[in-house]
């Protein structure tokens, strides 16, 4: 750890009591402390240039992200040298009632309205980075993927800015809800995220109905098919990531 420390000293970045909390696939982070405070630390990886990996955001989506308090307070970003510091939250326990499944939906909503410029990465581009990786390999996978998501856009249903990844590690609950890790954000259909909060946290009919009403939307049987097209979607990219993974780092 002493070698990380010194060598953020180089760049004017100074953090002690470094701890390692994961060893990512994309980046490393760490819990820290600067001036006597907690302090999430992300160093980001280049393994694969073939990945599109978002190891920084846009100084703008950054913003924006914090000004809808949607992620937290950013205290350092070097985009150049890949790190990324920002306040460290303490997640606190939840329960899984109507109080938090609203204020997901109301966050979700807000991801979703982040202003992002029209070249932003999209869905469609990191599908085709996975295949030029893989190969043939997993060729049935695609092709089932392929069919899914022309499935999908035959509802027409609203492309925006995606997180693309909400699994419980990413998603910190505190007074607010906050989502971190937005290494594969793209523009991407708005029910890539509903859906995958809905099977992360296994929401039954009556608690999907708060989740979408809170993001604001109404059920309907399109509403309900596009959900299970997108939990498939999702299923897929899981299982083809993972095959990456082996793969490429």
């Amino acid at each position: 750890m002493d070698k990380i420390i010194n060598e953020l000293k180089k760049h004017k970045v100074y953090v002690e009591n470094l701890f390692i909390l994961r060893n990512g696939e994309t980046s490393n982070t760490y819990l820290a402390k600067q001036n006597d405070k907690k302090i999430i630390l992300k160093i980001f990886k280049n393994h694969n240039p073939k990945i599109n990996i978002n190891s920084y955001l846009e100084i703008n989506v950054l913003e924006q992200l914090t000004q809808n308090k949607i992620f937290p307070k950013v205290i350092t970003h070097k985009q150049e040298l890949g790190i990324l510091i920002y306040e460290y939250v303490e997640p606190l326990t939840y329960i899984k009632n109507k109080k938090f499944i609203s204020t997901l939906g109301n966050q979700i909503k807000k991801i979703h309205n982040i202003k992002v410029e029209k070249d932003f990465y999209c869905f469609d581009e990191q599908i085709e980075k996975y295949k030029s990786i893989l190969g043939k390999k997993l060729d049935k996978d695609f092709q089932r993927l392929d069919k899914l998501i022309t499935k999908a856009k035959q509802y027409k249903s609203k492309i925006c800015f995606s997180h693309n990844d909400l699994n419980r590690d990413n998603i910190i609950h505190n007074k607010e809800i906050y989502f971190i890790d937005y290494e594969y954000a793209s523009l991407n259909n708005m029910f890539c995220d509903l859906a995958r909060v809905i099977r992360e946290y296994s929401l039954n009919n009556a608690e999907i109905n708060i989740l979408i009403n809170s993001y604001g939307i109404k059920n309907s049987k399109d509403v309900m098919e596009q959900i299970e097209i997108w939990k498939a979607i999702n299923i897929l990219i899981d299982k083809i990531w993972n095959e990456i993974m082996l793969n490429s780092f």
